[in-house]
């Protein structure tokens, strides 16, 4: 199955450099619309209406940084659980050390031989201190534990924080894909804008071919365009 293409921003410059040049050639269309509506009908209205909207689309997408700044936010979150989980069941193999001395079968059973490949999976670790939590709450097992020192609650945390390390890698996939998202929609917001102030431009090499001047107000840099000109309106035969 193939894969959806990539979207990509059709110009060079930042979105706001962009936008900000769309705001000054929509106003400069704006005040010479006439000629280019009398070679390009299309051009005619409600385009400038359609191009100010675009623009005012795009003004109102969440910029990149605050997609990033929640997926990170999400990310860090999950690593602190991580961190205490790491912590928490390693004293749980602490305790049963001390309650239990030289007991290797109770420590296989707790999950020590599988403790290094799954340290840093946030899919792994979590099953891990669930079957620690099922075997260190086992009666036998947990009044040795908690002779030792164990604190019940610390045992009842082994089963509670695996849930929700489970729950924050959720949220932090949920925040990829919301990134992706959001991401695809501003790019696709902001190449309208430029496809449209494109446009114009294109436009605007035969509309203004004869005056340096106001050529120069349509000039576009900071990416080339794929948009291709519409043709332009052919002038009325005169009948002698």
């Amino acid at each position: 199955m193939k894969h959806p293409d990539v979207m990509l921003r059709n110009f060079k410059k930042t979105d706001e450099e962009m936008l900000q040049q769309a705001e000054v050639k929509l106003a400069s269309f704006n005040e010479h619309k006439g000629r280019f509506t009398e070679l390009f009908p299309n051009l005619a209205d409600p385009f400038a209406d359609d191009w100010a909207l675009t623009i005012v689309n795009a003004r109102a997408q969440l910029p990149d940084y605050a997609s990033v700044a929640v997926q990170s936010g999400e990310t860090s979150l999950l690593q602190a659980l991580m961190d205490q989980g790491r912590t928490l069941y390693q004293s749980v193999l602490l305790y049963a050390q001390i309650a239990f001395p030289k007991n290797a079968a109770l420590l296989k059973l707790l999950g020590q031989p599988q403790y290094n490949a799954a340290r840093d999976s946030q899919l792994k670790l979590p099953g891990l201190m669930r079957a620690a939590y099922s075997v260190a709450s086992k009666p036998e097992n947990k009044a040795g534990l908690l002779a030792s020192g164990m604190k019940e609650t610390d045992i009842e945390l082994l089963d509670t924080l695996a849930q929700r390390i489970l729950d924050q890698n959720l949220a932090q996939e949920k925040a990829r894909k919301n990134r992706s998202v959001d991401s695809g929609q501003r790019i696709q917001a902001m190449n309208a804008v430029y496809e449209k102030m494109s446009l114009v431009c294109q436009c605007s090499k035969l509309v203004f071919q004869d005056n340096a001047v106001l050529y120069s107000l349509f000039l576009i840099d900071g990416g080339s365009s794929t948009v291709a000109a519409p043709e332009a309106k052919k002038p009325t035969p005169v009948s002698g």
